[in-house]
């Protein structure tokens, strides 16, 4: 089944900031008390949610209970895919100026630029050494990519593509340093795969699944097991659907399926340390963040507030081991 393009989301959201600028503040969104930020409190280094806007272009950190800690704005254009590291540093898939922006606690100023020159980088994965991967849709040099850098290194190891890929959608490392992904064909048909051998990899690894998808979204990997978000298109229900690592090329049937129930067009998604709870950006009916139990799918809330109009991607601090 055909999937909508990641590319093409992140270029109507470029698009569209201006239009929603312009709407008048008696839309259809009741309005939502928030408290204020806290301009003399320190980051915490652990419980905090930080969830990317495409469309307002900022990138905003919240503590775990919705007030909001400090806003990106400055160099942020069309933010999508985020994660962050064991030591608490923060990746930013900076899509339209085609970089990763790095941050280091309490997330103040730029530490480290990762550019991506003719790409629009979608999502960014670390893994436990600090191995980095950008995942990228096609460009006008060729299909997507996943470039890998070494540990604070700002020039790639590796460039990995696959002519079978359109795009390079989500990505996550397990603890032995694979990189799994999603992403669709030029026809629009969902692919997952996996890269090893990190600045070694020279291909990707077509992966089955026992299922059907239909509209991938984000991956995370949790004590081994590869968790991916689908949109569901044909009942308009997404599911994160929890695989045990692959064999023979094969992720096989999903040994749990956590049904969301609170809208459509969810994008990425994150697990918490404690591997109970994930949050989730969720870019349209609700557009803030929504905070489930895992496996089970309970919902158990959302916070929103004015400032944020079409989350995109979500990462929390501390999170889930792979």
């Amino acid at each position: 089944m055909r999937t909508s393009s990641y590319l093409g989301f992140a270029l109507r959201s470029a698009a569209a900031v201006a239009l929603l600028a312009g709407c008048s503040a008696g839309g259809s969104q009741p309005p939502v008390a928030v408290a204020p930020p806290d301009t003399n409190a320190k980051a915490p280094s652990a419980d905090q949610v930080i969830v990317s806007d495409s469309f307002a272009n900022t990138v905003s950190v919240f503590d775990a209970k919705g007030r909001l800690q400090t806003r990106l704005e400055k160099g942020i254009n069309a933010p999508l895919g985020l994660t962050t590291d064991s030591a608490g540093n923060l990746y930013v898939a900076n899509s339209q100026d085609a970089n990763v922006l790095v941050y280091s606690q309490p997330y103040k100023s730029v530490s480290l630029t990762l550019s991506e020159p003719g790409r629009y980088p979608l999502d960014v994965a670390v893994s436990k050494t600090g191995l980095v991967a950008v995942m990228n849709p096609t460009a006008p040099s060729g299909p997507g990519n996943v470039t890998f850098y070494k540990k604070g290194s700002t020039s790639a190891c590796a460039n990995v593509s696959d002519s079978n890929w359109n795009e390079m959608s989500f990505g996550a490392f397990d603890a032995s340093g694979n990189l799994f992904v999603d992403g669709v064909d030029r026809d629009g048909n969902p692919l997952v795969g996996e890269l090893s051998g990190g600045c070694a990899a020279k291909s990707v690894t077509a992966l089955s699944v026992g299922n059907t998808l239909s509209g991938v979204a984000g991956v995370q990997v949790v004590h081994g097991n590869i968790l991916i978000l689908n949109q569901n298109y044909a009942t308009f229900t997404p599911e994160i659907y929890t695989y045990a690592p692959p064999s023979g090329g094969s992720l096989g049937s999903p040994i749990a399926t956590t049904k969301l129930s609170a809208g459509i067009e969810m994008e990425g998604f994150a697990m918490t340390q404690d591997d109970r709870d994930l949050w989730i950006a969720h870019s349209d009916v609700a557009y803030g963040r929504i905070e489930y139990t895992y496996s089970g799918g309970r919902f158990v809330k959302s916070f929103n507030e004015p400032g944020l109009e079409t989350a995109y991607g979500i990462a929390v601090n501390p999170a889930a081991s792979p």
